[in-house]
């Protein structure tokens, strides 16, 4: 490419010559990481495009293959998820460690099967979405609990950060949040899971909305993945995107209970709610 800047046109008419023809649209969302690249061909036509050192070549076409036989399990839920959604999902399972901030619920992959439909059950009306829907997101929720938590033969390393709203806020009744503070003190002794409450009293910086860190193997680079308060899922490895989450993340972390008083603060929650 003689060291110039591609216009992503330019790059589209290129793979096109090349038989891997594709959209503008397409390639951005595969830059975006919001989609993946779907074929063997168009990966081909990339690694020649952006002049991929030959001694990566292999790496990365093992990496593709393991990404396409890894998310087949992912199929039958794209229909309920975005695109962006959707690539997050496909490589979660693939990280090498996950850090989590979520200050208003507890996060997907610790709920409880009776938290994760009780909070369904609370949003149907609002979010306006059918019984099959929030069945399909239960399955889904489930499945990637399995694949994070229990991955062969080393399970993905977790650290999360938890609002103290997200474990008071009642989801479902009393038996509901008993049952997933118990699992959540459980999940807290694990040795690859490390779970911080975020008190109300703390006085530094607390973020607004859920994010995740995937630091994922290489080649491919660390991507983090926010919510936003219209609902919408958006993804980005661009260095300085991911860095001002990591930021966030450091800076929550540094005024955040310890890991090891987790299991007490729950065990007070646990025991104020029998005595009220």
């Amino acid at each position: 490419m003689d060291g110039k800047p591609m216009s992503r046109k330019h790059a589209v008419e290129v793979l096109s010559e090349r038989g891997a023809p594709i959209s503008e649209r397409t390639l951005l969302s595969i830059e975006s990481s919001v989609t993946g690249i779907r074929t063997k061909d168009v990966l081909r036509a990339m690694i020649e495009l952006y002049e991929i050192p030959d001694s990566e070549h292999d790496r990365l076409m093992d990496l593709w293959s393991h990404d396409r036989a890894n998310s087949d399990w992912a199929i039958g839920y794209r229909p309920y998820m975005t695109p962006s959604m959707t690539a997050y999902v496909g490589l979660e399972p693939d990280a090498d460690s996950i850090r989590l901030y979520h200050p208003s619920v507890v996060h997907g992959l610790f709920q409880t099967p009776a938290y994760a439909e009780a909070l369904y059950a609370a949003e149907q009306d609002v979010a306006d979405v059918t019984n099959a829907f929030i069945g399909k997101h239960l399955g889904l929720r489930a499945e990637r609990r399995r694949r994070v938590l229990q991955r062969q033969p080393k399970p993905v390393t977790i650290r999360a950060i938890l609002g103290e709203g997200a474990l008071r806020a009642i989801v479902g009744n009393s038996d509901v949040m008993q049952e997933q503070w118990r699992e959540l003190a459980f999940l807290s002794r694990l040795q690859h899971v490390h779970i911080q409450v975020l008190p109300f009293t703390s006085p530094g910086y607390r973020g607004l909305h859920d994010f995740a860190i995937l630091a994922l193997p290489s080649p491919l680079r660390t991507l983090v993945q926010a919510d936003t308060a219209w609902g919408a899922v958006s993804t980005s490895d661009k260095p300085w995107e991911v860095a001002r989450f990591v930021r966030a993340f450091d800076e929550m972390s540094s005024y955040a209970l310890a890991p090891a008083e987790t299991p007490d603060f729950l065990h007070h929650l646990s025991e104020e709610r029998v005595t009220t």
